[in-house]
């Protein structure tokens, strides 16, 4: 009988590979690339049309994530009913590589990581990336003998960058009761060493975000995203801080709507100075506001 030849994951050359039936995937336990999805089930039919069908035929087991403890491949039974024989081979042979101690000593990060993200409304899909980014830092050393906190914040911020999701440091930061610059050390110390990219983040994601905060109306998002977009193919944005300018941005869109609003308010929902604000919109006032009044004159 001819071997099996084993799963090997493209990027790092691991075989510790997760298959995770109800969502299709394959997933590499160590750096969390996933190899391929739409992989065909070998399991049985699973709908029921009475509770005894419903009881014979339940699925074994939460999802596999990784922020839970060992992925959440030690809680509960795998069976030949649940999965295939293969599936299986590969359930329990990543089982016995994520039990054993370095799991454990990750298990209070992956914790906090749980905890600090449902407190901050962090979306589920960014948790998991957070938690899949700690795995690898400690996978290759890079948190031992370093601050949990401090990495746990780099790793939350970094999964909202990827995800494009509205959070800044300092607010990530101030949560943890940490400095604002020893959270971007460690994030800065972290994909450096991991060789991982994080995306710039974007101005309008903030703006949409203080608009939300403010109970401002679409229009105003809209003509704050319009402002943003030319400040960023002008230049103006170069080197700034996107969510001091996207405060500004929107206190603009309020001024040409009408609405009153506050330089102070739109800091305290930005989380940024009132002096933030201010020169921010006063270098959107110098470089854009003239293209604005031109391209508004035209379309009229």
């Amino acid at each position: 009988m001819e071997k099996e030849e084993e799963l090997r994951c493209p990027r790092c050359g691991s075989t510790n590979i997760i298959e995770d039936p109800d969502a299709g995937e394959l997933v590499c336990a160590d750096c969390g690339l996933i190899i391929s999805s739409g992989v065909p089930t070998e399991r049985k039919e699973w709908r029921a049309f009475d509770s005894d069908e419903y009881i014979k035929r339940a699925h074994t087991g939460a999802p596999i994530s990784p922020t839970r403890p060992s992925f959440g491949l030690d809680t509960g039974f795998i069976g030949q009913d649940s999965v295939s024989k293969k599936s299986a081979k590969r359930f329990q042979r990543t089982k016995k590589h994520v039990s054993d101690s370095k799991e454990k000593t990750i298990e209070p990060a992956l914790m906090k990581i749980k905890d600090v993200a449902e407190t901050l409304n962090i979306p589920e899909e960014a948790v998991e990336d957070a938690a899949m980014l700690y795995r690898m830092a400690a996978g290759k050393g890079l948190v031992k003998g370093r601050s949990m906190d401090a990495m746990v914040a780099a790793v939350i911020y970094a999964a909202c960058r990827r995800m494009e999701i509205p959070r800044t440091l300092e607010s990530i930061a101030e949560f943890f009761g940490l400095k604002e610059k020893d959270v971007g050390r460690s994030f800065r110390f972290l994909f450096r060493k991991l060789g991982i990219k994080i995306p710039p983040p974007k101005p309008e994601k903030f703006a949409y975000h203080i608009c939300t905060k403010l109970g401002l109306s679409e229009e105003v998002a809209t003509q704050a995203t319009r402002i943003l977009k030319l400040a960023r193919k002008m230049g103006a944005t170069m080197g700034r801080e996107p969510v001091g300018v996207a405060a500004a941005a929107v206190y603009m869109a309020c001024q040409e709507q009408g609405i009153h609003r506050t330089q102070r308010e739109l800091a305290q929902a930005a989380g940024v100075t009132e002096v933030t604000v201010r020169n921010r919109y006063k270098e959107l006032l110098e470089r854009i506001r003239p293209t604005l009044k031109q391209q508004s004159t035209e379309s009229e």
